[in-house]
């Protein structure tokens, strides 16, 4: 390996970008490799490879590796118990034509039930050369199948940037995106307070309103909030505001809590409709994408209902596909739920027979 790992506590950070990587494992297990499309972090193009087999001294120097970075994950660990099966690799590739480009990368897969589990903390390493790689994932093809899988496609996700400060610098100062996140968490010059759920929660006036048409009506325009202190928030819990506010200052829609707890489907369905609130289409999107994974029997009707009230034909589309499976089907329509959705959305229930014999 070529990549060289290294602390980097001064080096300056720009914004970070969360790839989204998703293929069909069952039917491509059998290519040698497969790559996501490329991807641009810090100006540079990137790829993640995916190879379904490597060999066993690959497998052993990859793990020795992992261990004397002191970062060994537990799916590295358990890749030392070759129990026979064939074991898969995740590698983060550079792509572009440039010599120790310096990155912080994590990685993270969704398994069959939709939860989204870490297989690689922040790590950050010198890409010496064009075609460099690292990898950050081993694990038996078995389990893939068996705990990650889910209608054969396996969906993985690599949060990454670019370290800006040169070779050889310690101390550097931040870049734009850091500067404003660090304004934001410092609670320097807030200018507006809302309270939501009986908590007060402070931002910045300009943020918003550069951010959410939404908050710049309310902010600027002839509304009581425009030249109110500390704003009502209604129908809303603090927690989700308080991760609108994340997403406003740094663009990034995280699938933890800062206290890494994976987020609920409920949290992330309440998310969906506070970004449509605030005409937050990229979070809006983030959130479409994230449900559609973790649709389950559980989660579908609920789900359904968000998408007709909030506009979101693409989410609409994906849920009415998962209930018309017969399975699904069958043992969803017998519920007290499925009758309510289909009551309070009666045109549900003509796009639902278009696709079911009803």
């Amino acid at each position: 390996m070529a990549v060289q790992c290294l602390g980097s506590p001064y080096l300056a950070r720009i914004k970070s970008i969360t790839h989204r990587f998703e293929f069909d494992y069952l039917k491509s297990k059998h290519i040698p490799v497969i790559s996501s499309r490329p991807f641009s972090v810090g100006g540079y193009d990137w790829a993640l490879e995916f190879c379904p087999h490597v060999s066993d001294s690959d497998q052993e120097n990859d793990a020795e590796s992992e261990e004397n970075d002191g970062e060994s994950e537990e799916n590295n660990e358990e890749s030392e118990e070759n129990d026979g099966s064939p074991f898969a690799a995740l590698y983060l590739s550079l792509l572009s034509e440039a010599e120790d480009v310096h990155a912080e990368y994590s990685l993270a897969i969704l398994d069959n039930k939709g939860k989204l589990v870490s297989i690689a903390k922040a790590t950050s390493g010198i890409f010496t050369n064009p075609g460099d790689c690292d990898v950050k994932f081993i694990i038996s093809g078995d389990k893939i199948e068996a705990c990650y899988c889910k209608d054969g496609m396996l969906v993985i996700y690599c949060n990454s940037r670019v370290l800006s400060a040169p070779s050889g610098v310690d101390d550097f100062s931040g870049g734009l995106y850091e500067d404003i996140e660090k304004l934001w968490r410092k609670g320097e010059s807030f200018d507006v307070t809302f309270d939501v759920e009986g908590e007060k929660i402070s931002a910045h006036r300009f943020m918003l309103v550069a951010r959410s048409p939404v908050f710049q009506a309310e902010l600027n325009g002839p509304f009581t909030e425009a030249n109110s202190s500390c704003i009502k928030i209604n129908d809303m819990k603090a927690e989700v505001f308080k991760a609108i506010l994340r997403f406003i200052y740094t663009d990034d829609f995280n699938f933890e809590h800062q206290e890494h707890k994976i987020l609920s489907v409920e949290l992330i369905q309440d998310l969906f409709v506070a970004a449509d609130r605030y005409a937050l289409q990229m979070l809006k999107a983030q959130c479409e994408q994230r449900l559609c994974v973790a649709l389950s029997i559980e989660t579908v009707l609920t789900t359904l209902s968000l998408a007709e009230q909030h506009n979101s034909a693409w989410l609409k589309e994906k849920c009415l596909e998962f209930v018309s499976k017969s399975e699904n089907f069958t043992e969803l329509v017998l519920t007290e739920e499925y009758l309510h959705v289909m009551l309070s959305f009666p045109s549900l229930l003509v796009d639902l027979r278009k696709k079911v014999n009803i």
